[in-house]
């Protein structure tokens, strides 16, 4: 409090159990999802440690997704990277959630990209069909996996649709944050009305300039460098570390 004055933290700091806090009510915003969102490193069940990075176009209610997945709670270590795009609903006020809105997004397409020798060996060991080119996998190298409806080892399924509830607000310092409804704990996913969330996961933070521009930056490409033997060594492309910062500077 003493550090970061706020409001509501000077309000908080001075009750008590006979005065409990009053905070002020905030009007709320018109839910605006044209742009670009970011996270910051998040945990999943299953031992699952990814960030994202969204950008959707509201003129014609599409959207991109980028799924960052790692091995360490750091985020520092890449196992495999999912692309995915398709529509969304026009958006509803929810009946359950003040302040909330219902949406439903739906998958279309979606593309994978292995960054380490584990998940190559699990996807090319997978069921023939089930995951893109049978034993066509290699470490950097995207692939689609639209043609065999997703990938059975990665639990994804195409096409697929997922209820959701969406909130848009802003920070002490006028920043935009997305808040998308939160993971079911047991790793599955809400593909039905009944399994919509009813609780928000941390905020993404919506990036600054053109959405084009910081795609470069988490982009899925990776810089080729040749090894003394001939072979192409992967290297991650050095906006990946700005944007890691960046995210640090803004929490």
């Amino acid at each position: 409090h003493h550090v970061h004055p706020c409001p509501a933290c000077g309000i908080i700091y001075r009750a008590d159990e006979h005065h409990p806090p009053i905070l002020p009510v905030r009007a709320q915003l018109p839910m605006q999802l044209s742009g670009s969102w970011v996270t910051h490193c998040e945990v999943r069940p299953a031992v699952l440690f990814l960030t994202r990075y969204f950008i959707f176009h509201g003129n014609n209610h599409t959207w991109e997704g980028y799924y960052y997945h790692y091995s360490d709670p750091l985020c520092k270590q890449p196992t495999f990277t999912i692309y995915a795009s398709g529509h969304y609903t026009q958006g509803i006020p929810s009946s359950k959630v003040r302040g909330g809105t219902e949406l439903a997004f739906k998958v279309t397409q979606a593309r994978v990209t292995p960054m380490d020798q584990v998940t190559v060996m699990m996807l090319n060991s997978s069921e023939p069909g089930s995951c893109g080119l049978t034993s066509s996998w290699s470490a950097g190298v995207e692939q689609d996996i639209t043609p065999t409806n997703g990938c059975l080892a990665l639990g994804i399924k195409l096409p697929h649709t997922e209820y959701e509830l969406f909130k848009t607000e802003q920070d002490t310092e006028d920043r935009s944050l997305l808040y998308i409804g939160e993971r079911p704990t047991d790793g599955s996913s809400p593909d039905s009305p009944d399994k919509r969330p009813t609780s928000y996961q941390a905020p993404l933070i919506q990036c600054a300039g053109a959405s084009e521009e910081l795609s470069n930056y988490v982009s899925l490409k990776y810089l080729g460098k040749k090894e003394a033997n001939g072979s192409e060594a992967l290297k991650p492309l050095p906006g990946a570390f700005v944007l890691f910062i960046a995210l640090l500077f803004l929490r």
